[in-house]
């Protein structure tokens, strides 16, 4: 299926020749193929502006909201306006991790991506940060990415800023993690996966989950079992945490190996995890 675009649940537009507001984002090499047959956007209102280190920034003649088109040319993407000072300090240099910070990453294992690619373009390790200015953040993640860090749903920081990282208290262990990117969409936005602790609570994860937060609990000692979410009895609570990580970016190639990403089985006529990427 083509994706043309994507948009904020319930948000107005702001600018009608491109959308800010309630675009996220659409398929730029699809817009400018198929003009012609007018898909709720300008392609003449969008103007370069800044090429970056990879992909650049573009912005509406309009309303000179800024835009970001990736490296490949596919997919252009608002940006917050205040999320351009951070894109701007990426753009510098390249940011890389040092050695020993790779090989902890490497003994955590980062979480894979989903059964609809969600997670592709990252590799994401949930983990404790000690920042160079000696802040210790508990939900936090190393994200190695090629691109920008433009998604405004991600707290973004830039991985320059990292001192050291170690597990995290409340990250899920791997095997948890792996059983929360298998889970297959039951209805739209909701993927869940089912895990279990030691006095025999149960709890649901929706899509690839990371983190736990539970006052009786601690994240480490759950572990994933079998089930159907919707036969449960109570229903169970879902997994949560009180705040959102914090993504710490470096540059660097995803490298997923087949043998590391989940496959779907047999077509079920499902929808895709798209919704859930974009809004959860």
């Amino acid at each position: 299926m083509q994706i043309i675009g994507t948009s904020r649940l319930g948000a107005n537009r702001q600018c009608e020749a491109c959308g800010a507001g309630g675009l996220i984002s659409f398929d730029w090499a699809y817009a400018r193929e198929h003009a012609e047959i007018g898909i709720e956007r300008n392609i003449d209102a969008f103007v370069e502006w800044m090429p970056l280190r990879r992909g650049s920034l573009y912005r509406c003649k309009v309303c000179n909201e800024p835009w970001h088109l990736d490296d490949s040319a596919q997919l252009m993407t608002y940006v917050l306006p205040e999320r351009l000072p951070l894109i701007l300090r990426w753009n510098e240099a390249a940011i890389t991790l040092p050695s020993e910070i790779a090989a902890s990453l490497d003994a955590i294992r980062p979480t894979p991506p989903d059964l609809y690619g969600n997670g592709r373009g990252q590799r994401v390790t949930p983990c404790s940060v000690e920042t160079t200015t000696g802040e210790t953040i508990e939900i936090a993640a190393i994200c190695v990415q090629r691109g920008a860090p433009v998604e405004h749903w991600f707290d973004y920081r830039l991985a320059s800023e990292v001192k050291r990282v170690s597990p995290s208290k409340f990250a899920l262990a791997y095997r948890v993690r792996e059983a929360s990117s298998r889970a297959e969409e039951m209805r739209m936005g909701f993927s869940p996966s089912l895990i279990e602790m030691p006095d025999g609570r149960r709890f649901v994860m929706n899509g690839r989950t990371d983190f736990m937060q539970h006052e009786a609990y601690n994240a480490a000692d759950a572990r994933p079992i079998t089930g159907d979410y919707f036969n449960e009895t109570p229903s169970p609570d879902f997994v949560s945490t009180n705040k959102n990580p914090a993504y710490f970016v470096a540059d660097g190639d995803p490298e997923w190996v087949e043998r590391e990403i989940p496959t779907r089985r047999q077509a079920s006529g499902k929808p895709t995890g798209l919704f859930r990427r974009l809004f959860g």
